[in-house]
Parts: C-alpha cells; structure tokens; sequence
C-alpha cells in the first residue's frame, strides 16, 4: 500500500506541490495581490511600491513609464481609501514561452492578469488590473515539467488604461451568423 501512496504522489506532484510549497508560502498571484492591498488600505506606500516589481531589463522608456504610473496608482489607491476587502472578477492566464497566449491551465502559465472591484469609502466600485508574472521569464511550464514559480506584481492600472509591462492583450468578438433565407 505504501508503495501506492507513493505512485499516487508522483503522479499528482504539480497537486502535492501546491498545496505543500506554493500555498502555503503564500505565492500566487492571489496572495500577492492580497499583500499588496494590506499594504494600501494601511497606507504602507514603501511596501506596496516594494511588492510591485519593475524589472531593471526593460527598456528605458517603458521602465520610466512604470515607475511613473507605479508612483501615481499606489498614491491614488491610498488616497481612495479603499475597504479592505475586494473582489476578483477574473483571472486571465497566460504563457509565456514559445507563442504567449490566453491558456485555461493555470499551472502552465507564467502570467495572470487578474481585474479587480474595490470598494471606495463612499462603497462605490472601482475596478484595477493587476498583472501578475513569474519573475524568471519566460516561464515554460509544462516543457520543464513545471517548475516552481515566483510570483510578482509587474503592473497595476485602472480600468480602462492600457498595460505597460505585458501589452499583449485579448479582444474576444462574438458575431452573429445568420443563415440566408431561400
């Protein structure tokens, strides 16, 4: 039977190791992004502006326009007072390795764009995304049996702006398709 249980665990590692090493660690996109909400309902702009992660291998022009959009949205969030609480409308995962693209298998994805509806202190709704990647990019996933990830925040903008860190994004259509009467 033990030898069974064993068989059982390798099979499932990716399972196993997610709920023995990831969770709790508390790395996943979630959990950075509920870190990074502590942070501003506390008023803690030193912290928030440390768990949102500007890589230093950008180009100059698109790392100054995320520290410039990091400097204005942790301001802007702090000074919305926001309740603590949130919820996550949706997460789009994506690869990134080989051709990036929306995936449905999150262990395979190096990235999450995650949109988010606080609360501000009037309780009205106010929408951010939050892009959430591995830090070692690409992430290859499923090729080299899925590594382990470390999660950042790499961007974090109000609805209706553009990304700046992953500026890929997916624009879904559905189209009516009517028959031709004979």
């Amino acid at each position: 039977m033990c030898a069974g249980g064993i068989g059982l665990v390798v099979q499932n590692w990716d399972a196993v190791r997610y709920f023995l090493i990831d969770l709790p660690a508390r790395n996943s996109p979630q959990a950075k992004i509920s870190d990074f909400v502590k942070s501003i309902t506390k008023g803690d702009s030193k912290t928030a502006l440390k768990l949102w992660e500007i890589p230093s291998t950008l180009s100059p022009d698109k790392r100054s326009a995320l520290e410039t959009r990091q400097r204005l949205v942790v301001s802007d969030l702090i000074s919305t007072k926001l309740n603590p609480e949130y919820m996550i409308l949706g997460i789009e995962w994506w690869t990134t390795c080989c051709e990036p693209n929306v995936t449905n298998d999150s262990r395979n994805a190096g990235g999450a764009r995650v949109k988010v509806q606080f609360l501000d202190k009037n309780g009205l709704p106010v929408l951010y995304t939050f892009d959430v990647f591995t830090r070692e990019q690409p992430y290859w996933g499923e090729a080299l049996g899925y590594p382990p990830r470390d999660w950042v925040i790499r961007d974090v903008y109000p609805d209706g702006k553009k990304p700046i860190f992953w500026p890929l994004i997916i624009e879904s259509q559905i189209k009516f398709i009517q028959t031709a009467e004979p």
